[in-house]
């Protein structure tokens, strides 16, 4: 098991231990142990309490970020105060990407679901090494067409998919990502992932609880049947 990068929170940071960590990220696994070594050196813990903001949306973008514990949702508000979820993130991934490629302001706010450790570099730092490596190159691609795919899917979702099924593949979806069969999320994030109303999403919740699809708590929902949420989503 990895240790949690959210261990090294001291100013002087152990660029051995971190580099060994950073292995199990794509983008730095790409490198050698020298240039994961040289990234290391740059690297400065954070960390975040529950709902803390981690950027909002049209700060100036200059870090790369990478969750060593905990969990982010991004996120696109709008000047009502309303806003659409458009990922959750949790250890391992990596995020504030968009950085790496042009000198434009956030594209949307990044707020800690929970209690959150981080590892931040500056874009600068991090493209003096990576661009020395053709295998870390294409991971940084590989990173930006996900995030193209996962824009896809949800437009898709939202254009193709009745509220039920946006629910239940959201909750499938994100059980899924994190590999437990238990989603960890308030209902008005539930809400703004699905691009809905909470009265709706309550009403598709309780129905799904009825079936005895999920079991629903607060900031707490058990997926219970997989198969009888997947029977909910028809395109």
């Amino acid at each position: 098991m990895r240790p949690p990068l959210g261990a090294y929170r001291s100013e002087a940071v152990d660029a051995d231990a971190v580099a060994r960590v950073l292995t199990g990220v794509p983008i730095f696994g790409a490198l050698t142990d020298a240039e994961r070594k040289e990234v290391a050196a740059h690297i400065r813990p954070r960390h975040f309490a529950r709902d803390e903001v981690v950027f909002h949306r049209d700060d100036p973008a200059a870090h790369l970020y990478v969750i060593a514990s905990g969990s982010v949702k991004v996120s696109i508000p709008d000047e009502a105060g309303h806003e659409v979820v458009v990922a959750i993130e949790r250890d391992g991934a990596v995020f504030g990407e968009l950085a790496l490629f042009d000198d434009a302001p956030r594209s949307a706010t990044v707020t800690a679901l929970g209690e959150t450790q981080v590892v931040t570099i500056a874009r600068d730092d991090f493209l003096r090494v990576v661009e020395r490596s053709p295998r870390a190159i294409r991971e940084i691609l590989r990173l930006l067409a996900r995030t193209v795919r996962r824009a896809s899917g949800r437009i898709e979702d939202l254009v193709f998919l009745d509220v039920p099924g946006r629910v239940a593949k959201c909750l499938l979806d994100l059980a899924t990502a994190n590999e437990r069969n238990e989603v960890e999320l308030t209902q008005d994030d539930l809400a703004a992932f699905v691009g809905a109303t909470r009265v709706s999403v309550n009403r598709a919740l309780a129905d799904l609880e009825g079936l005895g699809a999920i079991a629903v708590a607060r900031r707490h929902i058990a997926i219970k049947e997989p198969t009888l949420l997947r029977k909910q989503i028809h395109y």
